[in-house]
């Protein structure tokens, strides 16, 4: 039987692969957008990235070491700043690189008990609601199923172009 520790790592190292694949040749189109109204490469990525503030894995190390006890989450932004929209690919895979040692790392400490065990109280200030969160939640649905939603939305963008 494979257990919840190795079941997230699976997910984290998968989600790497396909977002390192999908990002290759995008180097000079990390701006394109098929219209106004679509999220670029790059603000899909910070979005990513920053969704929870601080990220997923900042996030889930503070509930396992029971440092964070609630947050506020927002829907929909891009979290983009002049900075992060002035940097190479090879500045955003570095930011990349980070956010998925942090990943593992957080999941890598977890004992298979605190995946359900522990909880965070969230603030969903976009829908006006609170709900509470566990790590398996976290990871399930603000890792694996946003990212790979989003994942979807990159490879679109890719095909658009022609990459």
């Amino acid at each position: 039987m494979t257990s919840q520790k190795e079941t997230h790592l699976t997910s984290v190292r998968r989600i790497r692969d396909e977002l390192s694949q999908t990002l290759e040749g995008m180097d000079y189109c990390l701006d394109w957008k098929p219209d106004p109204a679509t999220w670029s490469a790059r603000e899909v990525i910070y979005h990513l990235l920053d969704t929870p503030p601080g990220g997923v894995h900042r996030v889930l190390m503070g509930i396992l070491s029971g440092q964070l006890t609630e947050y506020d989450l927002w829907a929909d932004k891009s979290n983009m700043t002049p900075q992060r929209a002035a940097y190479s690919l090879e500045q955003v895979r570095a930011d990349l690189m980070r956010f998925f040692q942090g990943l593992e790392a957080a999941v890598g400490m977890a004992e298979e008990g605190d995946f359900a065990g522990r909880s965070v109280l969230v603030h969903l200030k976009t829908r006006g609601r609170d709900e509470t969160r566990t790590p398996q939640v976290l990871l399930e649905r603000g890792f694996t199923r946003h990212w790979g939603e989003h994942l979807a939305q990159l490879r679109a963008l890719r095909e658009a172009l022609g990459v």
